[in-house]
């Protein structure tokens, strides 16, 4: 057995015995009253879906979807290739954090040499030359210990393939640790607020190294946490430092049955008994019907949403793999 909204309504008219204008005028609003008790007290895998959207440098809002009711996880991936996990915060928090590292290492980046065509590049964290952001109240480690490092010097420069177009090594703040390809061998430099943009690169050899621009706030960067600003906007922090496609895995609220007299609905093809005996409950009140009547119907309500919260919870999540799920023991 299925449900269309026509045969929905028709049912409830011959289980109430009433078609009554008003009664008639109001099925709709009954029904879609059952759908919303259902929406909130089962956690399906139907009621969840993914959709991508694009956040642009410097642009701290990402839009909601017009039929979002809450996320599960917000995700993107960084210029590394990393899978990045937002954390929801409360949206004043946003409004009043920058990240800033004061005290020890800001982060590390792990620093190989790689073969290419043209000749030899570093590769930072897996990325041939990658173009680097550095925040200003942070300490930043370049290691520099695997093998391919050997006779490959790290050095800052405020010129683009420094000493080898004209420039100087940059040494305010930076620290040289053991010889590269030998263990613990690292270059760390601590950025100030007036520290320049700079560039890295090979002392004895030509071409190898890439941009590693300065910024004076940490307001800037890769995102880190989100909250709901408003009904059509996330709030993201720090604001956007680049072009990131966003995943968002969230719960939505699917269309209801009434959208047409032909529609139909997961719930009423899936759960019909469950989306009937909402939809009488919310008729008898509506009629002020009897208590015992109301009661008997609330109880099935009960008994064929707790089938389908175990079905949904029990069942169809007993394997899921990231934490957060909702989990009910089958019975």
């Amino acid at each position: 057995m299925s449900f269309t909204f026509t045969s929905l309504k028709q049912a409830i008219q011959d289980f109430t015995e009433n078609s009554e204008t008003s009664f008639v005028t109001n099925l709709p609003v009954f029904i879609r009253t059952a759908e919303e008790r259902i929406l909130k007290f089962v956690d399906l895998d139907f009621f969840r879906k993914n959709v991508t959207a694009a956040a642009t440098a410097n642009n701290k809002y990402l839009a909601v979807p017009s039929d979002y009711l809450s996320t599960f996880s917000l995700s993107y991936n960084d210029n590394s290739g990393n899978k990045q996990f937002l954390l929801l915060k409360d949206v004043n928090f946003l409004q009043t954090y920058i990240p800033t590292e004061t005290q020890g290492i800001a982060r590390t980046f792990t620093v190989t040499v790689e073969a290419t065509d043209s000749g030899n590049v570093y590769v930072i964290d897996g990325v041939r030359q990658a173009s680097l952001v550095l925040y200003a109240g942070g300490r930043y480690r370049f290691d520099q210990s695997d093998a391919s490092n050997t006779n490959h010097p790290f050095r800052f420069s405020t010129t683009s393939n420094g000493t080898h177009a004209g420039g100087t090594i940059y040494s305010t703040g930076v620290d040289y640790q053991e010889t590269p390809g030998s263990a613990n061998a690292a270059t760390e430099i601590t950025i100030a607020e007036d520290t320049p943009d700079l560039y890295y690169f090979c002392t004895n050899h030509s071409g190898m190294g890439g941009s590693a621009a300065t910024k004076t706030s940490g307001a800037i960067g890769l995102p880190k946490y989100y909250a709901n600003f408003d009904v059509d906007n996330f709030l993201l922090s720090p604001t956007p430092d680049d072009n990131y496609e966003f995943e968002l895995h969230y719960f939505y609220r699917p269309a209801s049955i009434t959208t047409d007299d032909t529609g139909t609905s997961w719930v009423g093809t899936n759960a019909p008994n469950t989306l009937l005996y909402g939809s009488l409950v919310e008729a008898y009140i509506y009629m002020k019907g009897e208590a015992d009547i109301i009661k008997m119907y609330e109880d099935r309500f009960q008994e064929s949403i707790l089938r389908l919260r175990n079905y949904g919870e029990g069942v169809e999540n007993v394997d899921a793999y990231r934490n957060g799920l909702l989990y009910r023991p089958r019975t």
